[in-house]
């Protein structure tokens, strides 16, 4: 089983987060009319570019890269813009029920009569084996018993198990390298008079939807 690793807590210059659909879409050559499907398989993505790194964090970065043997082992990240939910939160949220699918979540523990979670919010849950980072797709507003069905992308890869805690304070997600191979380049520079290298790297990054 892969090794489930925090990413370091470097931040990247330029990042991009954004998720893949599996839909797919059939043209009629004869009339032009288009129709689309929707099929389980959507996922993150995430692009993270570092510039000048140097010293420690270009040192730390490039063993962190070197562990994950390409694509053997997992990354638990998140997306470095996020800065918080504008959703109200509070209490104690969880999930309600066993054998959840799609792109909806019965949850509780919520405030009662509340809007909790705003679109665009993030949030993410243990599947039982690995960390699934959701976003919030339209206003969640709770009832008088703090319940509320969450509608959310990417779909639910694993069925969660009933009860399992919502987090919503720093969320992250399991992800891969897109490819098996990851180069940086780099530059002779100096620190203190000391010779000291430059490197620069974008890394790619896939949401793992099947450990």
């Amino acid at each position: 089983m892969p090794s489930v690793v925090a990413f370091p807590a470097i931040i990247p210059n330029v990042s991009e987060m954004g998720i893949i659909t599996n839909s797919k879409q059939f043209i009629s050559p004869l009339t032009g009319y288009t129709q689309t499907a929707s099929r389980k398989g959507g996922r993150w993505f995430l692009r993270m570019t570092f510039n000048n790194l140097q010293g420690s964090q270009r040192s730390a970065l490039r063993g962190y890269l070197a562990f994950m043997e390409g694509q053997v082992n997992r990354i638990s990240v998140g997306d470095h813009s996020y800065t918080g939910a504008l959703g109200a939160l509070g209490g104690t949220p969880r999930i309600k029920g066993a054998e959840q699918t799609g792109t909806s979540l019965i949850t509780d523990g919520w405030p009662a009569s509340t809007t909790v979670l705003k679109a665009g919010d993030l949030f993410a849950y243990s599947n039982g084996t690995y960390s699934e980072l959701k976003q919030v797709t339209s206003d969640a507003t709770t009832n008088g018993a703090g319940e509320v069905t969450l509608s959310i992308a990417p779909e639910i890869h694993t069925t969660p198990a009933d009860n399992t805690l919502i987090v919503t304070a720093s969320p992250v997600g399991t992800f891969m390298l897109a490819s098996p191979t990851i180069s940086w380049t780099n530059r002779p520079s100096q620190s203190g008079g000391v010779s000291s290298p430059l490197s620069d790297l974008s890394i790619d990054l896939l949401e793992d939807i099947g450990t």
